[in-house]
């Protein structure tokens, strides 16, 4: 029997994005001939990160930080430029998530800063129709917290098992099945397709890639 789904919830890093933080790290080296390794750590290593992207602190906060750790002679709007340059749009995805917006509500479930998804909505043509948006940096809590999934449950009005979500870490879509959502591991296009297919009134021929 196929699953009834109301809304469907995606990721944004590496699922309506991709995602290059290595570019963005060299392109800062380069400007103090400093080892793109060092630099990486020091903008986006897993603890400064994880702490503005929960909203501990604010990302200028952050780059004031990094700016003075590296001894940057730019400013925070700069190395905000340079830090939004590493997501880039998946076309490719758009088409497929525009059509299920036409019959589902479509939503957004992201550990993600408040400048990525300021540059995101610049770039996703149904960025007005995501309802709920749940970004870590506002929820105060990342994926695979349950008070991540407990805030998309809450603002959406609906039981666990009419959402289904989409993201690229096994680790955040086996967090989402705990609170009774439905997960998905996002690989491929084709992939996509296939899994949509078997659900409920998904199961379109307009939602076909090939």
């Amino acid at each position: 029997m196929k699953q009834k789904i109301d809304l469907v919830a995606f990721d944004l890093g590496n699922v309506l994005c991709t995602v290059d933080e290595i570019s963005a790290a060299k392109n800062l080296a380069a400007k103090n001939n400093q080892e793109w390794e060092y630099v990486y750590e020091i903008v986006f290593g897993q603890d400064a990160k994880l702490r503005f992207e929960r909203g501990e602190i604010t990302f200028d906060e952050h780059a004031r930080d990094v700016i003075k750790t590296l001894k940057l002679d730019i400013s925070i709007t700069e190395l905000t430029q340079i830090y939004n340059s590493v997501i880039a749009p998946s076309s490719n995805m758009f088409p497929i998530v525009s059509q299920i917006s036409k019959t589902h509500r479509i939503a957004l479930a992201s550990n993600t800063s408040e400048p990525h998804w300021k540059y995101a909505q610049q770039f996703l043509p149904f960025s007005s129709l995501l309802n709920p948006v749940i970004v870590s940096y506002l929820a105060g809590a990342l994926k695979p917290e349950k008070a991540f999934y407990d805030k998309l449950l809450n603002e959406s009005g609906l039981p666990a098992d009419r959402i289904l979500f989409i993201d690229d870490l096994e680790t955040n879509v086996e967090g989402a099945r705990k609170v009774g959502i439905i997960g998905l591991q996002f690989s491929t296009l084709e992939n996509l397709e296939t899994i949509l297919s078997s659900l409920s009134n998904l199961a379109d021929e307009s939602f076909r890639i090939s």
